[in-house]
């Protein structure tokens, strides 16, 4: 595998979370499709949610949104979060101040059983 192009993005993508992000695209011998890359560094006291956000899939992720949702947070990548109401009653942004999580076990915080990573692909 050789990567044709990278670079770093702005730490944290605009935001506080103090996530670092780098793209890049890569391609194989002999072949002409390339395929991106997302490197993520995430800090020791929010590494849990990133993990639990990159190791299961679309489905996994969106259920426990949902759930944090029916709980009152917001949860994403950098953390769980309490959520803000918007005008007209609608669901707002997240709150300024996350919950911290030492291991990604304790998203059973929410209610949801514990998942291996290799079970995480509902």
């Amino acid at each position: 595998m050789a990567v044709v192009e990278s670079g770093p993005v702005t730490p944290g993508q605009g935001t506080d979370s103090g996530v670092d992000t780098y793209f890049g695209l890569c391609t194989y011998p002999g072949r002409d499709l390339r395929h991106r890359i997302d490197l993520k560094v995430y800090p020791r006291d929010i590494y849990a949610f990133g993990l639990i956000a990159w190791t299961g899939n679309d489905v996994l992720n969106r259920r426990l949104r949902l759930l944090a949702e029916s709980k009152g947070f917001r949860l994403d990548d950098t953390g769980l979060f309490p959520a803000t109401l918007g005008s007209g009653g609608k669901r707002g942004s997240k709150g300024s101040a996350s919950l911290k999580f030492g291991t990604e076990k304790e998203v059973e915080f929410l209610g949801f059983p514990w998942l291996e990573p290799n079970q995480r692909n509902l």
